[in-house]
C-alpha cells in the first residue's frame, strides 16, 4: 500500500483551509479511482507535517539525516566570496584565466592568478611572500580547491616565467577582446625601484618625484577607448622618444595592425623621430598626432618663415595652418595657463638672480675676461630658453643687464598655449577632431595613475630579478586590464552626475566593501562539510548583474 500526504481545501467565509491528511489511492469495484484516509496530520506541527511527506516520498527515515541538535553542529569559519568571484568571473570571460592555465604549469598559474586578484581588490596590495603565507586563508585557494599554498620558490618563478609568455598572451587577449581598429594612444611612465641591484633599475627622468632612486620605464598602449592592449618595459634611463618606434612595430608586426593612427604626447613623437620615421616609410602606411614640445613651438614662433606665428594664437577657437604637408592646430588649454604663467616668472626670478650674481662678480673683479663672462652669461641664459627676454652687455670687466618687458609681455600670450602637429587626412579627421583625438591621452594616463596609486600601487618595486621584475608589472597590467573592463560593467553606478559629482557606488573600492558582504559558511555535521551561502542584499545582487556574475549557487557546486 503505497501512502502519501494530500491536503484537503476548505472555503470558509472567504478563506481557504487545508487540512494535511495520510492517504492511500484504490479502485473500487466500477474501477474509479479513489482516496482513503488513513490518518488526520492537521493537529501535527508544520515541520512535522513535511517529515512526514518527505519520508513516505522517498520511502525511509533519510529525511531525518538531514535534521540535527544545534550542539552537533560546528561552524568551522567562513570565507568572503563576492569580491573574489566578480575578478574570477571577469578573468575568465576576459580568456586570462585560460591563457593563465595554459601558459603556466598549475602551482604557478594559481601564484599569478592569486597576485592579480590581490592587486584588484586589496586596499593595500601584500607582498608576494605574504601572500604565499595567506593563501590558504584566501577565497581564491577555496575556489581552486587547494589547501596548500605553492611553494615561495613557485610564486617567484612564476613571475618570471609570465614574462616569458608576455607576448603571446598579449596577442591572444587582443585577437580574443579586440577588433582591428584605427587609432591607438601610447605613453610611458616610471616606477622606482627599493634597491639597487636591479639590471633594469637606471636613473632617469623620475615621474614619480622620488629623487635618488632607480626606476624602470613603462611603455603602454591603448585603443581608442582607452582599453589597454599592450605593455613594454624599458631600463630606467630610456628616453621617450626611442620607444615610439618599437611599439610602432609591435602595433603592425605582432598584432598585424595597419593603417592605423599612431597619438604620442609632447617629447615622444618629436620632429627628429617624425623625420627619422618619414625616411624609413613608416608614415606612408601610418599616420600620427602628436604636439610640439614647448621649445619646438616658441622655435617656430621666432622663425619668420613658418606660418605658425604668435598673433595667431586665440585663446577662444582653434586655428589650423598646414607647412610642407603637415597640420599644426593651435590650441589653449585654460587650466594649464596659470601653470605656464608661473613657470615662466619662476624661470624668470631665477635668472635674474643669476645675472646678478654675474654682475656683483664683474664688478667686485672676480670675473674680468670677455669670454669667462659669456661662458656663466649664457650658461644660464640657454640652461632655460631666458635669453630672449634680457638684453645684456658685456666686454672686458663689464657687464650689464636689463629686462624686455615688452618681449615678457608679448610671450605672455602663449601661457596655456600647445601646438598640436599631425599628418591625418583632413577629409579622416577634422581641426576639432585633432584636438580630441589628442586629448584622449588621458585615458593612458589615467591606466597609469591606476597601476601606481590608486588601485594597483605598482610601485615601489621590490624585486631585484629581471624577469620577475617584468613579470610583477606585466601581472599588474592584467589586474589593470581587469579593473577597466570592470569599470566599463559598472559604469551605471559609477558614472558621476555632472552637476552633484556623485555616484550611486561612491567607487571600486565601496563596491569591493559591498561585495565583501556575501561570504560562504563552512558547517561541519557529523564528519561532512557543508557549505552555506550568506544572504544577498538587493543592493549586492545589482552589483553582482552588472558585473555579469552567474548564479553563486551555481559557482559553488562547481
Amino acid at each position: 500500500m503505497k501512502l502519501r500526504v494530500a491536503y484537503a481545501k476548505c472555503r470558509y467565509k472567504d478563506r481557504v483551509y487545508e487540512t494535511p491528511l495520510v492517504v492511500t489511492s484504490y479502485r473500487d469495484e466500477h474501477g474509479t479511482s479513489r482516496n482513503k484516509t488513513i490518518v488526520s496530520l492537521a493537529k501535527l506541527p508544520k515541520y512535522i507535517v513535511k517529515l512526514v511527506e518527505e519520508g513516505l516520498k522517498r520511502g525511509d527515515a533519510s529525511a531525518l539525516d538531514e535534521y540535527v541538535a544545534l550542539h552537533e553542529l560546528e561552524y568551522s569559519g567562513s570565507v568572503v566570496v563576492g569580491p573574489t568571484v566578480v575578478v574570477l568571473t571577469a578573468l575568465k570571460q576576459l580568456g586570462i584565466y585560460e591563457a593563465l592555465e595554459a601558459s603556466l604549469p598549475p602551482q604557478q598559474a594559481a601564484a599569478v592568478l592569486h597576485i592579480v586578484v590581490e592587486r584588484v581588490i586589496a586596499a593595500k596590495p601584500l607582498s608576494v611572500m605574504a601572500q604565499q603565507r595567506r593563501f590558504a586563508q584566501e577565497p581564491l585557494a577555496f575556489f581552486l580547491g587547494m589547501g596548500e599554498a605553492p611553494s615561495l620558490k613557485t610564486w617567484y618563478g612564476a613571475l618570471a616565467r609570465l614574462e616569458d609568455r608576455r607576448e603571446g598572451m598579449l596577442q591572444g587577449l587582443f585577437a580574443r577582446n579586440h577588433a582591428p581598429g584605427d587609432l591607438y594612444l601610447y605613453d610611458i611612465t616610471s616606477s622606482y625601484f627599493e634597491g639597487q641591484t636591479c639590471p633594469l633599475g637606471e636613473y632617469g627622468y623620475n615621474r614619480d618625484g622620488k629623487k635618488g632612486k632607480k626606476q624602470v620605464v613603462l611603455g603602454v598602449i591603448c585603443d581608442q577607448d582607452g582599453c589597454p592592449i599592450w605593455i613594454d618595459v624599458f631600463k630606467g634611463n630610456t628616453s621617450d622618444q626611442t620607444t615610439v618606434k618599437q611599439e610602432l612595430l609591435n602595433l603592425k608586426a605582432k598584432l598585424g595592425l595597419e593603417g592605423f593612427t599612431f597619438v604620442g604626447d609632447r617629447g615622444m613623437v618629436t620632429h627628429a623621430r617624425i623625420e627619422e620615421l618619414e625616411k624609413e616609410g613608416w608614415w606612408e602606411q601610418f599616420s600620427y598626432i602628436t604636439a610640439l614640445t614647448r621649445q619646438e613651438m616658441m622655435a617656430l614662433v621666432e622663425d619668420e618663415h613658418h606660418p605658425i606665428q604668435l598673433e595667431l594664437f586665440d585663446h577662444q577657437r582653434l586655428t589650423e595652418v598646414e607647412h610642407e604637408g603637415t597640420r599644426y592646430v593651435l590650441c589653449h588649454n585654460p587650466q594649464r595657463e596659470d601653470r605656464d604663467r608661473e613657470t615662466r616668472l619662476r624661470l624668470l626670478a631665477l635668472t635674474e638672480q643669476k645675472l646678478d650674481s654675474l654682475r656683483g662678480n664683474v664688478a667686485a673683479g672676480r670675473a674680468k675676461r670677455k669670454d669667462v663672462i659669456a661662458r656663466r652669461l649664457y650658461r644660464w641664459l640657454n640652461r632655460w630658453g631666458m635669453e630672449r627676454f634680457f638684453a645684456v652687455t658685456y666686454d672686458e670687466g663689464v657687464f650689464t643687464y636689463a629686462r624686455r618687458e615688452d618681449e615678457i609681455e608679448r610671450y605672455a600670450r602663449l601661457d596655456g598655449c600647445y601646438v598640436i602637429r599631425s599628418n591625418v587626412a583632413p577629409a579622416c579627421q577634422t581641426t576639432e577632431d585633432l584636438r580630441d583625438r589628442y586629448k584622449d591621452l588621458k585615458y593612458v594616463e589615467q591606466a597609469f595613475r591606476t597601476m601606481k596609486t590608486t588601485d594597483i600601487q605598482t610601485r615601489p618595486i621590490r624585486h631585484f630579478n629581471e624577469p620577475q621584475v617584468r613579470g610583477h608589472l606585466f601581472a599588474c597590467f592584467l589586474a589593470y586590464r581587469v579593473i577597466w573592463e570592470l569599470r566599463q560593467r559598472l559604469a551605471p553606478v559609477l558614472a558621476r552626475d555632472p552637476d552633484t559629482k556623485r555616484c550611486e557606488a561612491g567607487s571600486l573600492a565601496e563596491v569591493w566593501r559591498e561585495l565583501s558582504g556575501i561570504t560562504v559558511a563552512k558547517l561541519e555535521v557529523r564528519a561532512k562539510t557543508h557549505l552555506k551561502l550568506s544572504h544577498i542584499t538587493p543592493y549586492a545582487q545589482k552589483l553582482l548583474t552588472l558585473c555579469r556574475v552567474p548564479s553563486l549557487d551555481t559557482i559553488l557546486s562547481e
